[in-house]
């Protein structure tokens, strides 16, 4: 422990210079680990009025991620208050997005990082949920957001051309994490809209929403309802089995109904009926 303070006593007041240091960066990194919650709360105090800078640095970024993922969320606050007023520009950043991400996932609670999912992430879900890198911070609210966070941002989703996003290179991505990680209630809405608004047959063969499909069909099937929107979604599929088997995304659609039909859905045919 007298090392340990020893070092963290060296790198005061250098903390901002090391954190954009290709090697620096790391020993800020590990700073932050081993030294007391306090210590390291006040070599991050450094960063501040650099958050913005450090969350579109190669090195820079790696810092504040660990901060947020090791200081209790009262110590890391300012980090969401200095993104706050570029934050459509960080979420949509190839680094600033893993901030972003460290920050729902350890600082949802917290009041500005709160404020920050809600106005910029929620109400913007489906338009993020499209782009190469804010389409994770998406995905990261319906994983680990907080129970609002994660409902909120799943009826946005709904509310939207859901089947588009299934479509979308990087919405399909957020539509998997929906069939993986969301309520039973919103992965049924889930399946009726992807059911109704969309042919599932075009949808199994597409490049990127076969994968959607699949995530969906392979959902865990929590009641009733679920079973019957699966049911009704594996009869559209059988139907079309002969061209879905020759497509190369299609047959990998057809096996997971399959195995859905086989191990799932009659554990709730007795219920459904």
């Amino acid at each position: 422990e007298v090392a340990q303070a020893a070092a963290a006593e060296r790198l005061r007041g250098t903390i901002k210079r090391w954190s954009f240091h290709p090697s620096g960066c790391r020993i800020v990194q590990a700073a932050f680990e081993l030294c007391t919650a306090d210590v390291a709360a006040a070599l991050a105090s450094e960063l501040r009025g650099s958050v913005q800078r450090a969350s579109e640095s190669k090195h820079a970024n790696f810092v504040l991620a660990k901060a947020v993922e090791v200081l209790p969320a009262e110590h890391v606050a300012f980090i969401a208050e200095e993104l706050s007023s570029p934050i459509s520009a960080v979420i949509r950043h190839k680094y600033g997005c893993r901030i972003m991400c460290r920050l729902i996932e350890h600082a949802g609670a917290n009041a500005a990082t709160a404020r920050l999912i809600e106005h910029e992430v929620v109400r913007k879900a489906a338009e993020l949920s499209q782009h190469e890198f804010a389409h994770y911070v998406v995905a990261c609210v319906l994983e680990h957001g907080m129970p609002e966070q994660r409902r909120s941002t799943a009826r946005v989703l709904l509310s939207e051309r859901f089947a588009g996003l299934a479509r979308n290179r990087h919405g399909r991505f957020v539509v998997e994490t929906m069939f993986t990680h969301c309520s039973s209630e919103e992965r049924s809405a889930a399946l009726e809209v992807l059911r109704q608004s969309a042919d599932p047959v075009d949808l199994a063969m597409h490049a990127h929403a076969h994968a959607a499909l699949g995530a969906a069909l392979r959902t865990n099937v929590d009641g009733p309802d679920m079973a019957a929107e699966l049911a009704a979604l594996a009869s559209k599929l059988a139907d079309a089995a002969p061209v879905l088997a020759e497509n190369p995304f299609g047959h990998r659609v057809l096996e997971a109904a399959e195995e859905m039909c086989a191990a799932q859905v009659p554990r709730f045919a007795a219920v459904a009926a």
